[in-house]
């Protein structure tokens, strides 16, 4: 597995800024990288505006939504672990790979190559002769 790489922002176009009315903005997409985060920056940037969202009694949900981002982060941390505990086992153990490829599609931490692209045919030597088929 290989480290997502990171895509150019569609919002600022890999600047960082967006022009407004008001003169030049920080990305809100990109944080003023130019390039977006990973699914875990993502994810939490979310949550906190959901919580900053909720903030106060305008809602009267703000415990509800508190307790909701502290259960979900709870959640990611421990399917981080799981997937620390799976990369660590012998690649022939075939359930650790199993649950490795579930957790890291749901965390999105690494990208996932082409199945058709992994697959590699075998080479002859060059001092191997072709077998001829029996009759």
């Amino acid at each position: 597995m290989s480290t997502a790489a990171g895509e150019t922002c569609a919002t600022c176009y890999g600047q960082g800024e967006i022009v407004t009315d008001q003169g030049p903005l920080v990305c809100r997409d990109c944080m003023g990288h130019g390039k977006l985060a990973g699914r875990l920056e993502l994810f939490e940037w979310r949550l906190r505006e959901l919580e900053r969202g909720h903030l106060g009694s305008a809602h009267g949900c703000e415990d509800d939504i508190r307790w909701l981002a502290a259960e979900v982060r709870r959640s990611r941390d421990a399917l981080l672990q799981i997937l620390a505990r799976c990369q660590d086992a012998a690649e022939s153990d075939g359930l650790a790979a199993e649950v490795r490829h579930l957790a890291n599609g749901c965390l999105g931490l690494y990208a996932l190559a082409d199945e058709a692209t992994t697959v590699t045919e075998p080479k002859l030597e060059a001092s191997a002769a072709p077998i001829k088929p029996v009759r």
